[in-house]
């Protein structure tokens, strides 16, 4: 098993793994809960996202994939797994992985096109937009006070290759890459998940609440590379309502879109 970047043509894959490792996510029940009605919408806004994540700079994919001599393995290499990773900052080490190019430009364009018209005509029948919006509203908040970070979006390994050490394996590209830039890593995580990242030397940093969220505390983790343990204060936790914000005006009337994701 080895991981690598990964390119366009994992996308259906990302999706279909996606699909499969977040049916009974909290956080999905939360913003699709009417996947069960509309599975092929489910899968396909996965498939949306990371088309537009992938061709924007700051976001990398990483995906693990299947060995000869692996269990499992078929004959050619499988993806099984994969991470995604956004890069915060403006600092020096940040401003290379916001390098762009003509067809990246194209790419992202498309998307943002296809999600605006999936957006406005509300053509995603899983999706409560209301909820989306309310969530991503709150998790952009989560790590304001850590200017230069890399933040794990998501990690998803296939249940039929889960506790052979793949989680392990895509959280490590994260945690080499902020070592060598001297920056942390943060994400936050269903209950379910802690575990592996408290056992990947994360630690509690904050708690996300979210009005109407099925899970009163969301956990919020940072790991600090070597010689840095403790230089990131954790914030208090995250309480402000979405009517606050709204009062506020950070909160744009129109649905949220996956670009924001």
């Amino acid at each position: 098993m080895h991981t690598r970047p990964a390119r366009p043509s994992d996308f259906s894959s990302i999706a279909d793994i996606s699909v499969i490792c977040f049916w009974n996510d909290e956080l999905y029940n939360f913003t699709n809960p009417y996947k069960a009605s509309y599975p092929s919408d489910f899968r396909y806004y996965f498939l949306r996202r990371c088309h537009l994540r992938y061709w924007t700079p700051g976001y990398v994919y990483q995906v693990a994939v299947t060995d000869e001599g692996d269990e499992g393995y078929a004959g050619k290499e499988k993806v099984v797994g994969f991470a995604c990773w956004f890069r915060h900052g403006e600092g020096e080490e940040a401003k290379r992985w916001y390098r762009d190019s003509v067809t990246g430009l194209v790419e992202r364009t498309l998307a943002h096109l296809g999600d605006k018209y999936v957006s406005v005509f509300k053509l995603d029948g899983s999706l409560s937009f209301p909820n989306l919006h309310r969530w991503l509203t709150h998790a952009s908040d989560t790590f304001d006070m850590v200017p230069e970070l890399w933040k794990l979006q998501n990690l998803c390994v296939n249940p039929s290759f889960q506790r052979r050490g793949i989680g392990a394996l895509l959280i490590q590209w994260g945690k080499e890459q902020a070592t060598k830039e001297k920056v942390p890593v943060g994400m936050s995580s269903s209950e379910m998940g802690s575990g592996l990242y408290i056992r990947q030397g994360f630690k509690r940093y904050a708690t996300l609440r979210v009005e109407g969220f099925p899970v009163a505390d969301v956990p919020v983790f940072l790991w600090e590379p070597p010689g840095m343990e403790g230089t990131h204060k954790a914030p208090e936790d995250i309480r402000m309502g979405i009517a606050e914000k709204e009062e506020e005006g950070a909160v744009p009337v129109e649905s949220t879109g996956l670009s924001s994701t």
